[in-house]
């Protein structure tokens, strides 16, 4: 069984307060400290010293170097003759004088955790190829601080972080994984919550326990998990399911029964993810196991003791089996004053994510990540993979860079959406590299963008302006390929930069094909004009026939010639007439008149 706190609580209470490595004099009083560590938040302390003088108008503490911001703090108690029990290794990040009517100065020195690098400022990154984990660790040891993360399961995909803090996308991938971020002197560890540890503390009442409050309520549990991800290179939806499942030994009520009071209900979670790209199991599991660890949530405020830090349990006795036994230790705060040092651990874990604050509608991206509201601009970069970078590994995807998220900007890999597109069928209109164009997102996840359009505008200008009429609709391509509507005259228009064109005209009633040298072939309602600048030549491999139901035949040139290989016919149905203004010649090998 572990120990007590009053095990080590005789003596006087001592404390030590280290500025940049050395303790400040015994001379400085030590107004009141309050230390405040819980898993997922970047630890902090607010220490209150008595300074200076107000007849002296001298405020030496708050003048001097050794407490300005950026400081390095360290924060230390102990009971009489007992080893001294770290409370709080940090950085000064702020000061406060306060000075009231008829007392003395006090400098409130406010301090956080070196871990504080990581709030703050959003920024957008992408890791091509990264498990959760190792993302976590490369944002953890980039601020120069230590990294201990526990490997995920996911596969290696592209991960976006979108601009949001470094703090705030560890705490993402942390949730989405089922792991709790702990931070104690610079050093982040990330670690799945095990509330079947050994306790650190058996707390007892009426012996160490000052004060207990605990609390049970199925409101919000759920007894199952479900998450659904969408998979675009197969087509289809993968769904997992986890059930929530007991953990630790706090409190004697069955799980199935509490999440039985409202109904065995089922959490019902969509992601744009597919199983390739984040582990859905692992999300589901995530989930479930809040529920666990959020059934019976409290806290214990005991005389003070550091054994115990968040991650730890701690033992409840004396208060009953169901609010007894092992808990899970979620924060600890220390407060120490006029002699006295008191904990307080708060027991149990919240069920929330950190993507749970969003009031009504669900979270965006499916709370796995950061979101990206609305639309965002970029610019097309590739259109092929040379190397595997491409999610879905085929042509689906187009390379396109975010002007809006930095410099150098952020690059990522998009879908494309077209009017049609099916199994070997559809239409194919691709933006060319430089273009600006429109991403949209998925559940407004950054990790799965589709472009939405294209867009003109500055250097990227229309193929010709536009009319209030707007009678002109047109297709053009990079080389001057030309389809064009006009919808006040009802013509269609295709023609090729080189001069050739296919006219389709209601307007007139005709079609006209012209080539680039003035060859054309006129089809309208008085006939047919096929006209040549050149040579014209009517050939075929089977028989030519020239016919007219109704009208003459006309055959003229400057000379006609008819030949025939074995014979030549020409005869008339009522009459027939050879004649020359000139010599006429008959000739033949047997010349046959009548």
């Amino acid at each position: 069984m572990a120990d007590s706190p009053v095990k080590n609580a005789d003596g006087p209470l001592g404390v030590t307060v280290k500025l940049n490595g050395t303790a400040l004099a015994d001379t400085v009083g030590v107004v009141s400290i309050r230390v405040e560590t819980e898993l997922n938040r970047v630890p902090e302390a607010v220490v209150t010293l008595a300074d200076g003088s107000v007849a002296e108008q001298e405020f030496p503490l708050t003048d001097a170097d050794t407490a300005k911001p950026g400081s390095e703090i360290e924060i230390s108690a102990q009971f009489g003759s007992n080893t001294a029990q770290t409370l709080f290794t940090g950085i000064v990040t702020g000061l406060r004088l306060r000075i009231r009517s008829g007392s003395g100065g006090q400098l409130e020195l406010s301090c956080r955790d070196k871990a504080v690098k990581l709030t703050g400022l959003c920024r957008t990154a992408v890791w091509s190829k990264t498990k959760d984990s190792d993302a976590m660790s490369a944002l953890v040891q980039a601020a120069g601080l230590t990294a201990d993360i526990a490997a995920t399961d996911g596969p290696e995909a592209d991960l976006v972080q979108h601009d949001c803090p470094d703090w705030d996308f560890l705490r993402l991938l942390a949730d989405r994984n089922g792991l709790v971020l702990a931070v104690d002197a610079g050093k982040i560890t990330a670690a799945a919550p095990d509330p079947s540890a050994a306790a650190k503390l058996t707390l007892t009442l009426g012996d160490d326990v000052l004060d207990f409050d605990a609390r049970l309520d199925t409101v919000g549990l759920e007894k199952t998990v479900s998450v659904t991800g969408w998979d675009p290179a197969q087509q289809t939806a993968t769904v997992q399911t986890s059930d929530a499942v007991a953990a630790g030994a706090w409190g004697s009520s069955a799980l199935s029964d509490l999440t039985g009071v409202t109904g065995d209900r089922t959490r019902s979670q969509t992601a744009s993810y597919a199983e390739g790209q984040v582990s859905l199991t692992s999300v589901a599991k995530a989930r479930a196991a809040r529920v666990a660890l959020a059934a019976l949530q409290g806290r214990c405020s005991y005389p003070g003791s550091a054994a115990a830090r968040p991650g730890d349990t701690v033992e409840i006795k004396g208060v009953g089996d169901r609010m007894g036994g092992t808990a899970y230790v979620a924060g600890i705060t220390h407060e120490l004053g006029d002699g006295h040092w008191t904990t307080t651990a708060r027991l149990g874990l919240p069920q929330g994510w950190r993507s749970d604050g969003i009031g009504p509608g669900g979270a965006a991206a499916g709370g796995l990540v950061a979101p990206v509201p609305g639309l965002q601009p970029a610019t097309v970069v590739a259109l092929t993979d040379s190397g595997s970078e491409n999610p879905l590994s085929d042509s689906a995807m187009i390379k396109v860079s975010l002007p809006l998220s930095g410099d150098p900007p952020v690059e990522i890999w998009a879908r494309y959406a077209q009017p049609y597109g099916s199994n070997g069928a559809g239409i194919q209109f691709l933006p060319e590299v430089g273009d600006e164009v429109v991403l949209g997102f998925f559940a407004d996840d950054p990790a799965a963008p589709v472009i939405l359009g294209s867009l003109h505008g500055g250097k990227l200008a229309r193929t010709r302006e536009a009319t209030d009429g707007n009678d002109i609709k047109a297709l053009t391509t990079r080389s001057g390929l030309e389809i064009s509507f006009d919808d006040d005259k009802t013509v269609l228009t295709a023609k090729t930069p080189g001069g050739h064109s296919i006219v389709l005209s209601d307007d007139d009633t005709s079609v006209t094909v012209t080539d680039s040298t003035g060859n054309s072939i006129k089809m309208e309602s008085s006939g047919v004009t096929v006209s040549s600048k050149g040579t014209l030549d009517l050939t075929a491999e089977g028989n030519i026939t020239l016919s007219s139901s109704g009208g003459d035949v006309s055959v003229s040139g400057t000379n006609v010639t008819l030949s025939g290989d074995m014979g030549l016919t020409a005869k008339g149905g009522t009459s027939a007439e050879l004649s020359a203004g000139g010599q006429t010649t008959v000739k033949g090998a047997m010349v046959m008149i009548n």
